[in-house]
């Protein structure tokens, strides 16, 4: 926006005329064309700045799908072809997909949902399924308090996380240990009364393995009837007829009592086991095997474990296992959880990880969580222990990798990323999510990788494709989530890349994601997640290139999604990360509007997008791309009030919101023309509001980034004279004449030295 250089009317006249070109001399200009129409800005990918390189002389590529939309086929000789730009890339066959539907559960318990991992002692030995003890507890974080006025906030738990643990191995003071050898649940977790030690009887119901000396059992119960020693360490003791149980074995590894088998005299109900045992205030965990079959349910708290009935026509208990208190259990509950419960899934990985501090797939979970919502750091920090912890797995480098690059390393994430992806001992599921990750990391590397990462996630495809059959149910869903994941990727690759027939072709990888989507949750227990992720990727995809695409379709489909999940869970951690997709969609939504020329739709989903901004931004760290986003977005909302509704004031209100995030550290030496003019037209309206010191330092700032740009690309100097015409009106009219001149005459050199007509004052 250019200050006016005539001074026959009042200023306050000039601001109101100038933009409908009435006064007299140049225009105030907010850095619009010239139909004064808000700026058409590309959208903006978070990379670094390059020198720019020529690109060679070819034809655009094209990618693109056979045209009956459907699915690629999961036989191992099924491949995308790459090709030439007449001949666009399409699948070999058609899709012939038999979803292995789960076993049903044999009776009237619970459906499982894990591998069961405890042996009936009385059928094969013990792999010393003792878990460590004596391992110290961890200490609580609660979320750093925050600024926003959300009325939420204040009702919300403080979230609770392990410190990370100092070495590998703790040393265990004995006596101490012996003095106190329960382990207490913590209260916001379970009301469960333990049983002491001290008590004078030993009962089956509280003889505890892990916490029960083999000396008080010997002094209790006696010889057991009796004994079978597995190994030189290992033993099983049989004692018959306590009350309520025929039988009870007991397993022990040296004098530790490692696991129980208790055979009740009658059948139990469930009701009777749970007041029995004192289980009523535990949530179990239901537990399934490999193929989905269900095998019984564990109380983590108490590592009590009630596998199905042996007669598949009862209901009743028969069997009750008990061993030392394990992160398995924990582990399994969240895995039965909901994917939508994040805060109760934290919780179970919390325990876990009180019980052994190193468990791998614990803070490998927690920092697929802490991820959601939007604390990248402490995700990092997490995904650091995953991948060096008990248990560690080739996936959990992966997801280490891709916080790497979201934390601006995305050249150490590619290196790792693709060491995974070329090592044949990794599971071929585990290798198709590498290549699809890897392709999403040249994706955001910048335009020239484009066609790297096209390669890269049709060889996602091709891997993940013979796997969607696969008996094995992690398999399976595994490698489905990497076929819906890299279809909606190449979807984003050909919208930003140098291709042909755009609009068809992303509609088509678009639609075979959609296809993989309703199969999974129709299936494999998918969420309302899935098809929010989806429906925001394609409104992203769309908005990512320029034809004829109205984005309030998209828009209302991703309002009901989010409301969908909103109505089946109350977890705040979920309702703000949704809430943040959700203002990131309409924020997109937003800039394909003001690119048509619909200024009031943008507005009024700018307007929308705020909302759900301001929700999400609780306890969140935002990245580099999302504060791009959302400072162009608000910008834009500002100069639509400021040029098609003429009203500075509301154009300020939005300024204010776009300000912080345009100068955020974090975009250092990114888009620095395009946020200096940006800056420069939020002066001129803090100048026409009267803020006027507010208006100089916004116009210097702008200045001083596009004099940055103007050193990396000196293509950009034309950039400068606007901000200094600008400046030479505001020190002329603040009284300073000598500054006003000596930016006047750095404007008319400019404008001479690159063979334009400088302003006559």
């Amino acid at each position: 926006m250019r200050i006016p250089t005539t001074f026959t009317r009042t200023l306050a006249t000039i601001l109101l005329f100038a933009p409908l070109s009435l006064a007299n001399g140049d225009p105030i200009r907010l850095m619009l064309d010239e139909t004064d129409r808000p700026l058409q800005d590309e959208p903006v990918a978070p990379t670094k700045l390059e020198a720019p390189v020529e690109p060679a002389p070819r034809r655009p590529f094209s990618l693109s799908l056979a045209p009956e939309d459907e699915p690629i086929t999961p036989n191992a000789s099924s491949h995308v072809r790459l090709v030439s730009a007449e001949t666009p890339p399409t699948p070999d066959q058609e899709l012939d997909v038999q979803v292995i539907p789960s076993y049903p559960a044999r009776n009237q318990l619970r459906e499982a949902n894990g591998p069961l991992r405890v042996r009936g002692i009385r059928r094969e030995e013990i792999a010393n399924p003792a878990a460590p003890a004596g391992t110290p507890a961890f200490q609580e974080q609660p979320i750093p308090p925050s600024t926003s006025d959300n009325p939420s906030a204040s009702a919300e738990p403080p979230l609770q996380l392990p410190q990370p643990p100092g070495s590998r191995f703790t040393v265990v003071n004995s006596e101490a240990a012996n003095s106190n050898p329960m382990v207490t649940v913590p209260e916001s977790t379970s009301s469960v009364a333990t049983v002491s030690n001290e008590d004078d009887s030993l009962s089956v119901c509280n003889l505890m393995p892990g916490e029960t000396s083999l000396a008080r059992l010997d002094q209790q119960w006696g010889e057991p009837a009796k004994q079978r020693r597995i190994d030189q360490e290992k033993r099983v003791r049989l004692y018959e007829n306590r009350p309520g149980f025929d039988q009870v074995e007991v397993a022990i590894d040296g004098e530790k009592i490692v696991s129980l088998l208790l055979i009740p005299s009658q059948p139990m109900t469930l009701d009777d086991v749970e007041v029995k045992f004192d289980l009523t205030q535990i949530t179990p965990a239901d537990v399934r095997d490999s193929t989905g079959r269900s095998l019984g349910w564990i109380y983590p708290e108490k590592s009590i474990m009630l596998p199905q009935p042996t007669d598949t026509n009862s209901s009743k208990i028969d069997r009750i296992i008990v061993q030392a208190r394990s992160p398995e259990g924990y582990l399994l509950r969240a895995q039965s959880r909901s994917s939508l419960a994040y805060r109760d899934r934290l919780e179970d990985y919390r325990l876990a990880l009180e019980v052994e501090p190193h468990c791998a797939e614990a803070w490998h979970e927690t920092s697929k969580i802490l991820e959601q919502i939007g604390r990248t750091e402490e995700a990092f920090e997490a995904s650091r222990h995953a991948i060096s912890g008990v248990g560690a797995k080739p996936e959990f480098r992966l997801h280490r990798s891709m916080l790497s690059a979201t934390l601006g390393n995305i050249d150490s994430a590619l290196q790792s990323t693709q060491q995974v992806a070329e090592d044949s001992t990794v599971a071929r599921e585990i290798r198709a999510a590498a290549y699809c990750q890897w392709g999403d990391l040249l994706q955001m590397a910048g335009p020239a990788k484009n066609a790297e990462a096209v390669s890269r996630h049709v060889k996602a495809i091709e891997t993940a494709s013979p796997l969607v059959n696969d008996p094995n149910r992690d398999v399976r869903r595994t490698a489905k989530q990497v076929l819906i994941d890299a279809h909606t990727s190449l979807a984003m690759d050909i919208a930003t890349g140098d291709w042909e027939k755009k609009p068809e072709t992303v509609n088509q990888w678009l639609s075979r994601a959609k296809i993989y989507v309703d199969d999974v949750m129709t299936n494999e227990e998918g969420t309302d997640l899935l098809r929010l992720k989806l429906l925001t990727q394609s409104l992203m995809a769309h908005g990512s290139f320029s034809h004829n695409f109205d984005p309030s379709e998209s828009v209302d489909q991703i309002l009901g999604s989010y409301r969908e999940i909103v109505r089946e869970t109350d977890d705040p951690f979920l309702h703000r990360a949704i809430e943040w997709k959700m203002g990131l969609a309409l924020s997109k939504a937003v800039l394909v509007e003001n690119e048509r020329g619909r200024y009031l739709e943008a507005l009024s989903l700018a307007d929308e997008a705020r909302t759900y901004v301001k929700a999400g931004m609780v306890g969140r760290e935002v990245n580099t791309e999302e504060h791009i986003l959302l400072g162009f977005v608000f910008f834009r909302a500002g100069t639509i009030q400021a040029v098609q509704k003429k009203n500075h004031h509301a154009a300020a209100d939005w300024y204010d919101r776009a300000i912080p995030h345009l100068n955020e550290p974090k975009l250092k030496e990114l888009l620095l023309d395009e946020r200096g003019e940006s800056l420069v037209s939020m002066g001129v309206s803090y100048w026409t509001i009267g803020h006027r010191q507010r208006g100089v330092e916004l116009s210097e700032q702008g200045k001083s980034l596009i004099e940055s740009a103007i050193a990396q690309d000196p293509s950009f100097r034309q950039k400068l004279v606007i901000p200094l015409d600008n400046l030479a009106q505001m020190y002329r009219q603040l009284g300073d004449t000598q500054r006003s001149a000596q930016y006047t005459a750095s404007s008319q050199e400019i404008q001479q030295s690159l063979g334009t007509n400088p302003v006559q004052r």
